[in-house]
């Protein structure tokens, strides 16, 4: 009878039929939506109210917010690593220096730093005019300029099908803006101006670029981690926005407003704490159950925060949002076919690879018995 190791007994202990592995994915699918719904909550909670006004100053706390956080956790990873070298017989445990460590440049995170700024810039001026849940919608539509500029910069190719589920989400963004249009000022929360929505696509194209200069320069070329590239991203980032409220004389009147109303920092703080630690769950996930299942809890979070978001600040819900909730859950679903799809695809690019070397391994074998 073969002996069964610790690890072995502690994956298959089962509990209401459920092994260890599937109870730790469901604490961290919790986490992460119970997260992001604190985070978009806290966040439209600041703007339906006077802060809203105060832009920069928004986005320079949450940029700081963002920074801290993740200098701690680049930290963590290099003692983490300085720790794993040491046991696996490294002469020298010491831990390098944060900034000493980083593989990225000062240029390139300046020019990051241009982008993320702008993008959370002009995102959250856009609240100005704009419902939340519009927003949660268009950030989501940052797949269509993020695939427009990867065929067009990088020399990337979608299928059909990609191309026309982008559509139907454009189609959720049309109906959802055209029922806010429509219900404009029947409540106090109810907002709508074509002026935002300018912003708003400004912002959802500094998004696109940013993702694409991260996934195609930072993380293929300079190899950094996720940790580092946001903590010195959103440094730069809340320079910028330092400067900008400096520069248009609004510097005094907004820290004047923080300290009148500390609520703004407290909802920053823990709003963006929630944001990050969602995301951080989001990469252990697809680390631990691919990235189809990352994609099934992103998508019930969007759709639990927007139904909250109607639910809790009270908005009309007319059939044009309706219809668009329908296209929004569609594309999701279209989303979820492809990841699978993807993943299928791989998995048996991956077996067909591995009995191709089972095979080369068998011939070899065969033809040194031979030569024997």
């Amino acid at each position: 009878m073969g002996s069964v190791s610790a690890d072995d007994t502690k994956t298959d202990n089962k509990l209401l039929g459920l092994k260890q592995d599937d109870y730790e994915l469901l604490v961290m699918a919790g986490s992460a939506i119970g997260l992001s719904i604190l985070y978009n909550l806290l966040q439209e909670s600041m703007f339906t109210s006077e802060a809203k006004k105060y832009t920069a100053l928004i986005t320079m706390m949450t940029s700081l917010v963002y920074a801290v956080l993740a200098f701690f956790e680049f930290r963590h990873e290099l003692h983490a690593h300085a720790k794993a070298k040491a046991a696996h017989g490294g002469a020298d445990a010491a831990v390098p220096g944060v900034f000493a460590s980083m593989k990225g440049t000062a240029f390139d995170y300046a020019r990051l730093g241009t982008l993320t700024a702008a993008g959370m810039y002009f995102t959250n001026w856009s609240l100005q005019y704009l419902n939340y849940t519009l927003r949660v919608l268009f950030k989501a539509s940052k797949i269509l300029p993020t695939v427009m500029i990867a065929v067009a910069f990088y020399g990337k190719r979608f299928s059909t099908s990609d191309y026309l589920n982008i559509l139907v989400l454009v189609a959720s963004i049309v109906l959802f803006s055209y029922g806010d249009a429509v219900g404009k000022g029947k409540t106090s929360n109810a907002s709508f101006d074509i002026f935002g929505i300018a912003l708003i696509t400004v912002g959802v194209i500094a998004d696109a670029l940013t993702s694409n200069f991260e996934g195609e320069h930072l993380f293929k070329v300079r190899k950094a981690s996720h940790s580092e590239v946001m903590m010195a991203a959103s440094l730069f980032g809340s320079m910028y926005m330092l400067a900008i409220m400096i520069f248009t004389g609004k510097a005094q009147d907004s820290f004047a407003y923080a300290l009148e109303d500390p609520s703004l920092t407290a909802k920053v703080v823990v709003s963006c704490s929630a944001g990050y630690f969602s995301i951080t769950f989001i990469l252990k996930i697809i680390q631990k159950a691919g990235a189809v299942t990352a994609e099934i809890v992103k998508s019930v979070r969007r759709v639990v925060s927007i139904a909250l978001s109607f639910v809790i600040y009270t908005k009309p819900f007319l059939s044009w949002h309706m219809i668009g909730s329908v296209c929004f859950v569609l594309f999701i679903y279209n989303t979820f076919q492809a990841k699978m799809a993807k993943a299928k695809a791989k998995e048996a690019a991956n077996r067909a690879k591995t009995m191709a070397d089972g095979v080369d391994l068998e011939v070899l074998n065969t033809n040194k018995a031979g030569a024997k």
